[in-house]
């Protein structure tokens, strides 16, 4: 009798534990089909752990994906891949994950899977090219120090933009039991907050934006006019306290305007290419108000969500432009802002990025977009990283970023690069170190000069400025002095540069060989590759203006004596004329034929020689014969 009652309960506890798993099953699947990934996640959480189902593991992986639980989904997903669940989907998915929590090595493997399936997909390749080149991404970390903007009574907080002496941003609340949640996060729904700084420059208690502006559902992003009257923003597409839904079940977003009056935000107007069968979101305003920047899921784009630009034309918005493949791809683009140097900026997860969102800007030359460019960490990192937007000084700004997990906001300071110039002077053939070598480092675009001596190492250094072209003249009593160019220009991210320059001693009447400078058999004209080399002896000559030299030309012992020398003769007064050619003065300048009389290796006559061996001694050299007093 006990055994049976044993195994009857037994029985029920078995059919109760069924029941449990059944109802959270069936619960977190209605949650996930409304996207209520929060929703889902306790009772797919649960059924999982009974079930150990693959389909409800993916389900939970996603959810834990769109809520930002990154950690948790690339472990689950990784656990269905390995029970055999290679869908395209799913490597695509572990790939970004991976990405995105800085494995970027190890995501390139399934963006490789998935490739073979849709070998087509640019963005699986723009992505294994930015796992490639991640390490570009952090190239310099001086341009921008992030801080943090302290704001705990959020859960989520993000798209702060600047707005008369304080700012406007997006967030959200957590929220506690019995009151109304946003499916998606199982926070409150996002509102409009504005907050300014006191006396001493810390930011005050956020106040939600008054008037008609924050409603029952969602307010997003926001844009001012310039004269702070005029306020476009996103919101959840609803009218008073219902949501409207296309015939898919979809709720999109919709840009609304709204004007100030007497403190209060009243009138609002839709924009008029809103719809309840696609998106629209995210404005940005020109500073003359008369384009505006957005984003959108409209049928016919690139992708995802594209951005897209309307003008203000004869009172009324022109129908959108999408802004094309340059900017837009087949991932999402997000979050443009417009600054008020013609700068784009905006948010991809599609173009070379570290992971998720990164932050891209773009210039248009009134003809075309230039390249995306990341601006790198750390504005950027593997997570989230968007609502960038700038101060009016150029030089301050704000970004938002998931990097700790929840969205935040940051304030940002922009640096110029940083330039460094490290010399090094040697005696010439040798390391060894050459001490008091003076450099003279002259800004030709400003004129300014500055002087740095070598140490007893033979080292020096000196700071260089940002958009300058500088001219290096390095000189030593007794040595020849020798000169070099070095641009700063265009260059956007800190950089060091290096300069060695060899010392050699000026040695009068000793003869000093041009490299290369060779003569076709029987002939006396300069060679291009000769020219190459004579060009440096120019430079020389004109980095030493107070010192004369001859020049002296050389044969092989092929042909007669006398042939020889009126060759040599010949060529060394071909080599004076292309130096007069190239503005030395002839005063400073000498000629002589040596024929054959000077040979460098064993070619004499009657001995048999290769080509190349007789050609060492068709050669040009140069010495000093005068060193002229500076005046």
């Amino acid at each position: 009798m006990k055994t049976i009652i044993k195994l009857l309960i037994i029985n029920m506890l078995s059919l109760l534990l069924i029941g449990c798993t059944n109802y959270h099953l069936r619960k977190g699947n209605e949650y996930y089909d409304y996207i209520a990934y929060s929703k889902a996640i306790p009772h797919l959480d649960k059924a999982y752990l009974k079930n150990n189902d693959p389909e409800t593991g993916i389900k939970l992986a996603d959810c834990y994906f769109h809520t930002g639980n990154l950690d948790c989904a690339e472990t689950l997903y990784k656990s269905a891949y390995e029970k055999g669940n290679h869908s395209p989907q799913l490597l695509f998915d572990l790939g970004q994950i991976l990405m995105a929590n800085g494995k970027h090595t190890e995501a390139i493997d399934y963006f490789k899977m998935y490739l073979q399936t849709h070998r087509n997909d640019m963005v699986a390749r723009m992505l294994i090219s930015s796992c490639n080149s991640v390490i570009q991404r952090y190239r310099d970390t001086t341009l921008f120090e992030l801080k943090p903007i302290k704001a705990d009574q959020f859960k989520n907080a993000f798209s702060i933009v600047e707005y008369q002496n304080g700012a406007v941003f997006a967030a959200d609340k957590e929220v506690f039991s019995g009151r109304k949640t946003a499916a998606w996060t199982g926070n409150s729904y996002l509102d409009l907050y504005t907050m300014k700084k006191d006396t001493a420059g810390n930011w005050m208690e956020p106040e939600l934006l008054q008037g008609d502006v924050n409603g029952r559902f969602h307010e997003g992003p926001a844009t001012f006019s310039a004269d702070g009257n005029t306020v476009y923003f996103t919101r959840s597409n609803y009218f008073k306290k219902k949501m409207t839904v296309n015939a898919y079940s979809e709720n999109n977003l919709k840009i609304f305007k709204a004007s100030l009056i007497e403190g209060k935000w009243k009138n609002l107007e839709e924009f008029p290419y809103n719809s309840d069968d696609y998106s629209t979101g995210h404005p940005t305003l020109s500073e003359d108000g008369t384009k505006m920047y957005f984003v959108s899921d409209i049928p016919g784009g690139f992708g995802g969500t594209d951005i897209y630009m309307s003008e203000w034309v004869d009172g009324k918005w022109s129908k959108p432009m999408n802004l094309g493949s340059v900017i837009n791809t087949q991932g999402n683009e997000m979050f443009p802002y417009y600054h008020t140097d013609g700068a784009l900026y905006f948010s991809s997860d599609a173009h070379n990025t570290i992971g998720g969102l990164d932050v891209f800007i773009t210039y248009n030359d009134g003809k075309r977009w230039a390249t995306p460019e990341n601006l790198n960490y750390p504005l950027n990192s593997t997570k989230d990283d968007f609502g960038f937007s700038m101060s009016k000084n150029n030089q301050t700004g704000f970004v938002s970023s998931s990097r700790l997990d929840s969205d935040k906001m940051y304030t940002f300071d922009k640096h110029p690069p940083k330039f460094n110039l490290f010399g090094f002077a040697h005696e010439k053939g040798t390391k060894t170190p050459e001490e008091g070598v003076t450099v003279e480092i002259t800004n030709s675009i400003t004129g300014e000069i500055s002087t740095v001596v070598s140490d007893i190492e033979g080292k020096f250094k000196i700071a260089l400025k940002p958009e300058a072209r500088y001219a290096l003249l390095c000189t030593k009593i007794g040595c020849f002095s020798k000169s070099d160019e070095i641009s700063t220009i265009g260059r956007k991210y800190s950089e060091d540069f290096y300069a060695d320059f060899e010392v050699e001693h000026i040695v009068i009447d000793k003869p000093i060989v041009l490299e290369n400078i060779y003569y076709d058999f029987d002939k006396w004209n300069i060679r291009p590759d000769a020219a190459l080399e004579l060009d440096k002896l120019v430079k020389l000559l004109n980095d030493n203006p107070d010192i004369d030299i001859e020049m002296g030309s050389h044969t092989d012992v092929r042909g007669n004596d006398q042939y020889n020398q009126v060759l040599s003769d010949k060529r060394a007064l071909a080599a004076i004329n292309y130096l007069i050619y190239q503005g030395i003065d002839s005063k400073r300048l000498t000629c002589k034929g040596y024929g054959e009389k000077v040979l460098v290796n064993k070619c004499q006559n009657g001995v048999v020689c290769t080509e190349a061996e007789h050609q060492k001694n068709r050669r040009t050299e140069f010495k000093v014969t005068r060193i002229r007093p500076k005046k």
